[in-house]
């Protein structure tokens, strides 16, 4: 019998190897990190590098064994702000040792070189550093104890729903708060205090005011809706800028100071969310009409950190649309107008502006090459590294073939196919059907560790086929938003009927021979199918959700907004049984005849364990063909940021399986 060693996998790479560019203030550089995979230590060395764009190969910028990240400049561009674990200078080796799991910290280098010095040494760690308009401050997130604790103890008081978080473990009684500290070094200043958690904060132009989202009302972490607040640059009672019914994601003040931008979407009724697509708004700031410049514009803003760009002249805001499989840089203007400034079928990951309004840098992927670092200028668009090239030259892409088909009641559904290593015209091959996490997110134009996956596939034989039926993005609100309430209905016929068309258009899709897949939401839709099908021939399901009722309180998000919003038409899932368990796949257990192998993670906090548990068990006590792999210490995003050794046994897993009931 084939040992699992024995199943060689292609090398697999960081989610995203260059990513994080910042682009300095006169637009002649560009810092950006770059992540490799240590397979020796089972991590990632991730480290800044520095291009200058007169020349055409970047140079390391940070080196050593703890991991740099969030490289900044100064405004002007003098000095380079950055995190890092690495120890202190008066740690021994024998503390540091100890201290390897340590909250990183800030730190300043001069940007021409030299010795970096640190800044901060709070306890919960620096997050999010921005320099103040004047270069004098930097402003900062720490997580602050504000629970109860026995000294030396390691038990776990909770007092507040919100107390873990997957990939992040467990905050019981910590909240995120804002700090500030003196750019040439001294004592670090909170600024914020109270049970509640900031997120998004950013400077005022004149330097004399902090904006962040959050949600200061009694019972907030229960609630969908998040206000803006601004505090005074030098800390005081939050006050809030304008009252809405809605969530907020990124914020911007315009370099004018008249105008704060944020990404979000109105909620008609916070006891019933629906989907409804994010929208880019603006407001003045000394008080006015509140405005939504993409109303308009069918697409869903990129909502995170850092998400959003003014331009110099205060005219317009750089933002990220997705579109059919892509994602690329937009600019709106105060007038609502759409314009897309990059292009190609390319997903363009995080960007940043030079002062001047002149140079964009950006990190993109395409269907075959990892993230590199592109500009954006007069002479247009530029790919300007190609650090990945000697992976690339160890990986074996096989470029896909992108399709389109139209579902039964019209709407057209984009897919992708990958031919298998060796394909020969005239043979048919065994096929694995991928379907996406989220509900809401897209497969598309890049290769990121899911892609990898359908290339670990198709180097072993298979042909692999992805497509972003209903739900996804890109496609429009009422692509992504109609399905609401109704997961494993119309996503699930998209689903089948995708098959159909592959079958019918690809003569070498053997029919006989086709898998089912997925993690997450994808999980979910992996167990639905397979207790309402029995047309594939084996599955996988991966972080999944088996049981709605028991999500509701295991899964991190699972009180707030799975089930009860999403699928529950409101309700908690005791109110409404006869749904809750009517969309759960653990009912449909009995129709479960498909051989089906459960990948989970034992720290998966946002589908958790117990969740491919109850499968486990319930197929095994009715005799079905099942099989359990659980991955200690990693979290839901095992397959994007797990281990590097168990990614790579994750994958020879699903190679096993598929091998055994597919060859």
């Amino acid at each position: 019998m084939k040992k699992l060693e024995d199943y060689k996998i292609m090398p697999i790479f960081a989610g995203q190897p260059v990513g994080d560019p910042q682009v300095s203030p006169d637009g002649s550089k560009v810092l950006f990190t770059f992540s490799e995979v240590n397979m020796d230590e089972d991590k990632y060395d991730t480290h800044i590098w520095l291009l200058d764009l007169k020349e055409k190969k970047p140079r390391q910028f940070t080196y050593g064994k703890q991991n740099t990240s969030n490289p900044r400049w100064s405004p002007d561009g003098e000095t380079i702000l950055f995190t890092s674990s690495r120890p202190s200078e008066d740690e021994t080796k024998d503390e540091a040792e100890e201290k390897k799991k340590k909250k990183a910290q800030l730190y300043a280098i001069p940007a021409f070189g030299g010795e970096a010095r640190q800044l901060t040494t709070v306890e919960g760690g620096a997050q999010n550093p921005r320099w103040s308009p004047d270069g004098k401050t930097v402003m900062f997130t720490s997580n602050v104890f504000k629970g109860e604790k026995k000294k030396e103890s390691d038990v776990k008081i909770i007092r507040r729903i919100k107390y873990k978080g997957d990939g992040k473990g467990f905050y019981e009684g910590k909240y995120a708060h804002v700090f500030s500290i003196p750019a040439r070094g001294g004592k670090a200043k909170q600024l914020t205090d109270g049970e509640f958690d900031v997120t998004s904060p950013v400077w005022s132009a004149d330097g004399k005011t902090i904006a962040f989202v959050g949600n200061l009302d009694e019972g907030g972490d229960y609630s969908y809706l998040s206000y803006v607040y601004t505090i005074p640059a030098k800390g005081g009672k939050p006050k809030k800028m304008f009252d809405w019914q809605g969530s907020v994601g990124a914020l911007g003040y315009s370099p004018d100071g008249k105008y704060l931008a944020f990404t979000g979407r109105e909620i008609e009724d916070p006891g019933l969310v629906w989907y409804k697509k994010t929208d880019l708004w603006v407001i003045p700031v000394k008080g006015g009409e509140l405005r939504n410049l993409t109303t308009g514009f069918d697409r869903t803003v990129s909502a995170g950190e850092s998400a959003l760009i003014w331009s110099p002249n205060s005219e317009s805001v750089y933002v990220k649309f997705p579109d059919h499989g892509t994602s690329h840089i937009y600019r709106v203007s105060l007038e609502g107008e759409v314009e897309p400034l990059t292009e190609g079928q390319m997903n363009v990951g995080s960007f940043t502006l030079d002062k001047a309004g002149e140079v964009f840098s950006y990190g993109a992927s395409d269907a075959v090459t990892p993230s590199e670092l592109w500009t954006l200028d007069g002479e247009g668009a530029r790919k300007r590294t190609e650090l990945n090239k000697p992976l690339l030259k160890k990986l074996r892409v096989i470029p896909p073939e992108e399709f389109w088909f139209t579902a039964s009641d019209g709407t057209k559904v984009q897919g992708w196919i990958v031919k298998p290593k060796g394909f020969r015209k005239g043979q048919k091959y065994p096929t694995c059907f991928e379907i996406h996490g989220g509900p809401r997110g897209a497969y598309g134009f890049t290769l990121g560790p899911a892609e990898h996956e359908f290339q670990v596939l198709a180097d072993h034989g298979y042909v692999a086929v992805y497509t972003n039926p209903r739900f996804s993005t890109g496609y429009g609100e009422k692509f992504c938003g109609e399905p609401s309430g109704h997961w494993g209905e119309r996503d699930y016929l998209d689903i089948m009927e995708a098959t159909d068309y592959i079958i019918e258009t690809y003569d070498y899709v053997d029919p006989e021979r086709i898998a089912v897949l997925g993690g997450s939401y994808g999980g979910f839709m992996t167990n639905w199918i397979v207790g309402h099908t029995d047309r594939y021939k084996t599955a996988i399901t991966m972080r999944s959700i088996s049981n709605w009722y028991s999500f509701h309180g295991t899964s991190d998000i699972g009180w707030r907004s799975l089930p009860t919003m999403e699928l529950n038409w409101g309700k908690d899932p005791w109110d409404d049984l006869e749904r809750i368990m009517d969309k759960s796949p653990i009912t449909y257990i009995k129709n479960m005849v498909t051989p089906l192998l459960i990948i989970h993670s034992e720290h998966d906090y946002r589908c958790p364990m117990e969740q491919g548990e109850q499968l486990f068990a319930g197929l095994t006590k009715l005799g079905r063909t099942v099989e359990f792999v659980r991955f200690p210490d990693e979290p839901h995003g095992l397959s994007r940021m797990g281990k590097p050794k168990h990614r790579e046994e994750r994958l020879q897993h699903i190679v096993r399986w598929f091998d055994r009931y597919l060859k």
